[in-house]
């Protein structure tokens, strides 16, 4: 793997590690759940949908780990689970899943886009504040098609690519924003 998927890597990590004690649990990636489906105000049942697709990832980044031994998704662990999960469509799917239901809730008006200000929001529930970055222009980076929106195909491809691809020019590298150390 590329020195730039390894960053890529490195800050998801580090954006996912949300009391700093460098680990991930299977608790955690739920609650990455629950916190976005208690902003939106999901429906009962979009939000526990929406934990389940979370947690079942974080169970196939887990999957070569004994889980009574280690139930902590560590830095090493994330970067070659990853990379051994480049191709796997049962991971693709249910990543795709967890972004569709991101997506869902952002697009407030339910017009099947989102437009700038949706977007921004997905960055200060991240908990990046405002001043961090430009979040216009990583939503320009995103909208391939430049049409000042973001479809749910854009937004799911910005997110495989800051994932999966070593292409220091894709347009989802700016998915969690500009990569910091």
């Amino acid at each position: 793997m590329s020195e730039f998927w390894l960053k890529k890597m490195k800050y998801y990590f580090k954006i996912h590690d949300f009391d700093h004690d460098g680990y991930i649990n299977e608790d955690d990636f739920g609650e990455i759940g629950r916190k976005f489906a208690d902003i939106y105000k999901a429906s009962p049942e979009k939000k526990e949908e929406l934990i389940g697709h979370w947690r079942k990832w974080w169970r196939y980044m887990m999957k070569d780990e004994d889980l009574k031994k280690n139930n902590r998704l560590t830095l090493p662990i994330l970067v070659r689970s990853i990379g051994q999960q480049l191709y796997d469509p049962d991971v693709v799917s249910v990543v795709s899943k967890i972004i569709y239901g991101m997506f869902e809730l952002l697009d407030v008006d339910k017009d099947g886009f989102l437009q700038p200000e949706e977007h921004r929001r997905w960055y200060e529930h991240m908990g990046f504040p405002e001043e961090a970055f430009d979040r216009r222009a990583a939503f320009d980076a995103m909208d391939t098609n430049h049409d000042c929106r973001l479809s749910i195909d854009e937004f799911n491809t910005s997110f495989m690519d800051f994932m999966f691809s070593q292409n220091e020019s894709d347009a989802g590298n700016y998915f969690f924003g500009p990569l910091v150390d």
